[in-house]
């Protein structure tokens, strides 16, 4: 290995974060092609030992946004009732997409035909393991190294509420979780928490 490559895999490597006993890659990446179902199942097969999910860069509205919905799935499988959560990642992917339909939130990850933006989030207990799944990962696109589709923005705000609660809210002039990035986040959390009830 040479001074570049060890400086690429510190780059590749400066997104991740602890949550509980769980090490977290985010990624914002650029895919070559967007069939996300048959892209998951691949590196699913290759890493069994880590959680995986990629969604459209659109849909998701900062780190806060998805360490919100981790906290939240988190506290179902500590509940008794709960212990019934096997797949981290779909869980997440089903409450991302405000959904308990596992074919319609595929759906809503593979309409992104205009865009090859996603957010790609592994989680493990083993480093190692993420970092393999990451390198297996990169053969199907390439990393977004400043972090912009991670970002939380205005376009991003009326893509998730057009998408997901244009049905629901009336008045959406009226509403002050359209001018506050904290009140927003709050409210997608909120609507993730009940998304399966």
């Amino acid at each position: 290995m040479n001074k570049n490559d060890e400086i690429k895999i510190e780059k590749d490597f400066k997104d991740i974060y602890q949550f509980e006993e769980l090490k977290v890659l985010v990624k914002g990446f650029f895919l070559f092609d967007n069939d996300i179902k048959k892209l998951y199942d691949k590196i699913r097969s290759l890493h069994k030992d880590v959680y995986l999910v990629i969604v459209n860069a659109n849909i998701v509205f900062g780190l806060d946004h998805i360490f919100g919905i981790m906290k939240i799935i988190s506290e179902e499988i500590k509940r008794e009732d709960k212990k019934d959560i096997k797949n981290f990642d779909i869980e997440f992917l089903l409450r991302i997409c405000y959904t308990d339909q596992i074919s319609y939130a595929f759906q809503m990850v593979n309409d992104n035909k205009d865009n090859n933006n996603f957010i790609c989030i592994i989680f493990s207990k083993c480093l190692t393991s993420i970092e393999n799944a990451y390198i297996d990962l990169k053969n199907y696109g390439k990393g977004d190294y400043v972090d912009t589709l991670v970002q939380v923005s205005k376009a991003k705000r009326f893509y998730i509420l057009k998408l997901f609660f244009d049905k629901n809210l009336k008045d959406l002039d009226d509403l002050h979780l359209l001018k506050d990035d904290c009140e927003f986040q709050k409210f997608l959390i909120e609507r993730s928490a009940i998304a399966l009830k």
